[in-house]
């Protein structure tokens, strides 16, 4: 009875700020109609002034994007689209008179595998509505795919237009937002609520993602007690790694505070990057523990390091 009743606390807290997204995509004409194509989601309120978070899947490209909230339909603007995460960021052009909003706490930590996750979906034609699963991984990658950041993977399906949904814990905290279905295990992915904060303050203030930049690559190395190290293999010339004293054969111990304990990690730490902001990095120089400040840049269009090799392969053809 207890479980029941926390489960019941959570969805009444959290069921007025959840929304149906629906986008319509031109698709060209036939027989001289035009073609539209509909797409639905999930979706939920995160401010006063309108916002709402949605999977870029639901949003992005669309010709036009409103939500349905209490059985009325609202017109939303793009504020920004994310395609690497899946996250848009909408304002509605006229707000309901009372809703509910979803705070997203940058400080909230990952959950515990095994624990309990009860998401609120807006499924088919339905109002939201609570399903409950558990939270039963923390991923960096699958298979070949490396993920930006670290993932949350549940037990839960988005499939029927739940994609985009909250996922809260018992306590009622917000934990993230699932942007990708496991169709395999019927199950989903979900940005966790640290780097959900960090996409929308980037979509929210400017309108698209600026990646933090430091200039090195990185390769993992198996030690004699069969532990991974994450040493520098290269570091761009002129980059913020470089002027901040930051060499080739280095070992990371940490990003901005995040550990990295393989390679793995490193995606993950400077997903969180801030253009022109300076970041502590630590490594491991021999036995020396060095602490650097790293003032990092936007990151270029074209990855330098890479650059450099193809015009190599290019000289030797010639």
């Amino acid at each position: 009875m207890a479980l029941q009743q926390r489960l019941l606390d959570v969805y009444e807290s959290n069921k007025d700020a959840v929304v149906r997204v629906k986008a319509a995509y031109t698709q060209g004409e036939a027989d001289g109609k035009t073609q539209v194509m509909l797409r639905v989601g999930t979706g939920f309120f995160i401010s006063r002034e309108g916002h709402v978070l949605v999977s870029a899947s639901r949003a992005a490209g669309a010709s036009r994007v409103w939500i349905e909230y209490n059985g009325r339909s609202y017109a939303a603007e793009p504020i920004g689209h994310d395609r690497t995460t899946n996250v848009s960021v909408l304002r509605l052009l006229e707000l309901p008179e009372s809703f509910g909003i979803i705070k997203l706490d940058a400080s909230q930590p990952l959950p515990a595998v095994g624990s309990i996750a009860v998401a609120i979906t807006c499924p088919l034609d339905f109002g939201p509505t609570p399903v409950l699963g558990l939270f039963s991984g923390i991923d960096k990658k699958l298979g070949g795919k490396v993920f930006p950041t670290s993932y949350i993977r549940t037990s839960i399906s988005v499939d029927g237009g739940q994609g985009g949904c909250p996922l809260l814990d018992l306590n009622g905290r917000f934990v993230g937002m699932t942007v990708a279905s496991i169709e395999e295990l019927d199950g989903s992915f979900a940005l966790p609520a640290d780097a959900l904060a960090r996409v929308r303050d980037d979509l929210v203030f400017s309108g698209e993602i600026i990646h933090g930049w430091m200039g090195f690559e990185v390769t993992a190395k198996l030690h004699d007690d069969n532990t991974d190290g994450v040493y520098l293999s290269q570091v761009v010339e002129g980059a913020p790694a470089a002027e901040a004293g930051m060499l080739a054969g280095d070992r990371l111990v940490s990003i901005g505070g995040r550990e990295i304990e393989d390679a793995f990690d490193v995606p993950g730490a400077v997903f969180f990057l801030r253009a022109n902001q300076f970041t502590p990095v630590e490594v491991y120089r021999g036995e020396k523990l060095l602490k650097f400040s790293v003032k990092t840049l936007p990151r270029p269009e074209t990855n330098p390091i890479r650059k450099a090799e193809e015009d190599v392969e290019a000289a030797e053809a010639e």
